[in-house]
């Protein structure tokens, strides 16, 4: 009875809460904007209206993967959605409590499902809502993280702030095929903690797994030996490293170097493709690994943009050193400063930068 009166409550104060306006064209315009967007509508209980989305791409408007975390967010949360269309330019979210413990979906072809996961997993466990995950789609595809890089680096830093879940993938799924299964569960989070993680340790150790499916396992050999070396001829120590040969429905690889310790969280994916040789893949990672290196970088990049919104939720003062303040990065701020007030600075110091976020 108690529970059925608390989701009322929920869904009663989304429906008569101002509906917030979020402009999809704004900063580099992507579908960040909308993952940010839906992530914090749900855990703020506050009703969105996104348009223009993605109004600058080449091909405007919701693409696959950005439907799938839509319909994923609506089977786990008794929510209701306009325009859920491949290819719309206008959503209208207004979200409501769990109604679900187990999801299964397809989102068909290679649509990302790391992406659908940056949406679902904080909004899920920031809500106290325990659920299990079974998404078909791609794991390792173009411009998403690999799910190596979301299991083991995104997954190690949501930990240190509360939000903890496992990733168990049955089956890659590479571009244009698809056809990845990839099992998750999700624990709820009671208090999440701020991260303030500032000193980078002065010799780094890197771990490099890489990966191919329908390919010669020399593939990922050759991708695992160039980031190996590359990254030692700059002084950063390899560790644990493997290369392995996975099941999938089409060929494709991938490889990441990453490190990650209670105060440091670094990763740096690349993936193979036809006509690219394995040691440029694996050197790439390598590369883009030693710039986070060489600034003194806690978190990465990627892992800044992903992060600094979630922090928006969590009381008390977060600190992040990154190599630089991406646009996706100062673009998701803009949604989460419409969502919740939060204080958000990003100032340039030694080699790179530090960036903080305060409720």
């Amino acid at each position: 009875m108690r529970r059925t009166l608390i989701a009322l409550s929920l869904r009663y104060r989304a429906e008569h809460v101002e509906m917030l306006e979020v402009d999809g064209s704004y900063g580099e315009g992507g579908g960040q904007i909308l993952r940010t967007g839906l992530t914090l509508s749900v855990v703020k209980g506050r009703p969105v209206h996104f348009s223009n989305i993605r109004a600058g791409r080449e091909v405007p408007g919701l693409r696959r993967q950005h439907v799938g975390s839509l319909k994923a967010l609506a089977a786990v949360f008794d929510c209701s959605i306009q325009g859920a269309e491949v290819g719309s330019s206008e959503v209208t979210f207004v979200p409501g409590p769990p109604r679900a413990r187990s999801v299964s979906l397809d989102m068909g072809t290679a649509a990302s499902i790391t992406l659908v996961l940056q949406a679902v997993v904080p909004a899920a466990s920031l809500v106290g809502s325990g659920i299990s995950l079974e998404l078909v789609g791609g794991t390792d595809v173009p411009w998403s993280p690999t799910l190596d890089y979301y299991s083991l680096v995104v997954g190690r830093a949501l930990g240190a702030i509360g939000i903890e879940f496992t990733v168990r993938a049955e089956r890659r799924g590479y571009y244009p095929v698809g056809g990845g299964k990839v099992m998750v569960e999700v624990t709820p989070c009671p208090k999440p903690r701020p991260l303030r993680v500032l000193d980078a340790p002065p010799r780094a150790e890197a771990s490099v797994i890489s990966r191919c499916s329908r390919l010669p396992k020399s593939v990922a050999e050759r991708q695992l030996q160039s980031a190996s070396a590359a990254l030692e001829s700059e002084g950063v120590r390899v560790g644990e490293r493997g290369a392995y040969v996975e099941e999938a429905d089409s060929p494709g690889s991938s490889v990441l170097v990453s490190t990650t310790t209670d105060s440091v969280f670094l990763g740096s994916d690349e993936l193979g493709a036809k006509g690219k040789a394995a040691e440029v893949v694996g050197a790439e990672a390598a590369g883009r690994f030693v710039t986070y290196v060489r600034a003194g970088s806690t978190v990465d990049d990627n892992l800044a943009d992903m992060l600094a919104p979630i922090l928006s939720l969590v009381p008390g003062r977060s600190e992040l050193r990154a190599a630089s303040e991406s646009e996706h990065l100062s673009t998701s701020m803009y949604v989460a400063r419409l969502f919740t007030g939060c204080r958000y600075e990003a100032v340039q110091e030694g080699g790179g930068v530090l960036i903080m976020v305060e409720p």
